[in-house]
């Protein structure tokens, strides 16, 4: 399950990078493919992300809430997507 998170998230910020995502300005916990994923196991993917330096962003934190975001991919996520599409 954790991999088809990690994949639905990196390959919208790739569509998103390429200029031809349907839904550019969504949020990650709203992502059609996601919407029935409770929004922990959604953080603990995204953080997975940052961490692993696939993408850039980082986690907000509002009183007793941790929100992660996402602004684009690094060279390492781009090289991932392109890696898994190309096989």
């Amino acid at each position: 399950m954790d991999e088809k998170i990690r994949k639905i998230i990196l390959l919208e910020y790739y569509s998103r990078l390429k200029g031809c995502s349907k839904i550019p300005q969504m949020h990650m916990y709203n992502f059609p493919e996601l919407k029935e994923i409770d929004n922990e196991i959604i953080f603990k993917n995204a953080k997975f992300l940052i961490d692993e330096n696939l993408v850039r962003g980082g986690i907000d934190e509002e009183k007793d809430h941790l929100f992660p975001w996402i602004t684009r991919l690094t060279s390492t996520g781009i090289e991932l997507v392109e890696k898994d599409q190309s096989e």
